[in-house]
């Protein structure tokens, strides 16, 4: 199962896909779409034609060529993690499920999100305004016709769960 990591900016996607594609008991590669277009996993792979289909209905071929490229560098699947911008709803994430993709929204309070985003970004420009202009979607990733697609990695008091607590609760294997 290949694993599109979604959710708002701060919650922690791009450091669970960094875990994830680091430890060798999971064995996924860690493809990082919310870098920069320069950086961009799609990009630096030749995805994004394939990406194109995909949100044109068509997964079929994205996942074929996510399963060649996991195996070319020794992996059983691929994780990649998107910009808190990028939003698919139950519909959608029920018919990537049929492809071997799972869509999962990572998901924590609001507070604790910006918090952690404005800590890492650490620069003026990057603050609670940004954020939040960035980040639009956020009660949409919370609506409740998502709750089987979310998983909550940060407790009410602003705990991050560990990598493998969060693993866990995805079901990866």
């Amino acid at each position: 199962m290949h694993y599109f990591l979604l959710g708002p900016s701060g919650v922690g996607k791009t450091t669970f896909g960094d875990w994830l594609g680091a430890n060798r008991k999971y064995q996924y590669l860690h493809l990082a779409v919310d870098r920069g277009e320069k950086d961009d996993g799609l990009t630096a792979e030749g995805l994004i034609k394939l990406w194109d289909q995909l949100t044109q209905g068509n997964p079929a071929p994205l996942a074929r060529k996510l399963q060649d490229l996991a195996e070319s560098k020794g992996e059983k699947s691929c994780a990649l993690t998107f910009p808190s911008v990028t939003f698919f709803p139950a519909a959608s994430i029920d018919h990537l499920a049929e492809h071997n993709i799972a869509v999962r929204y990572l998901y924590g309070p609001k507070e604790s999100c910006i918090e952690n985003y404005v800590r890492r970004e650490n620069r003026p420009d990057r603050d609670r305004a940004f954020w939040c202009q960035n980040n639009r979607l956020y009660e949409k990733m919370g609506a409740p016709e998502l709750a089987p697609y979310r998983v909550d990695i940060i407790d009410p008091s602003g705990k991050r769960l560990t990598e493998s607590e969060i693993a866990e609760l995805l079901e990866i294997v």
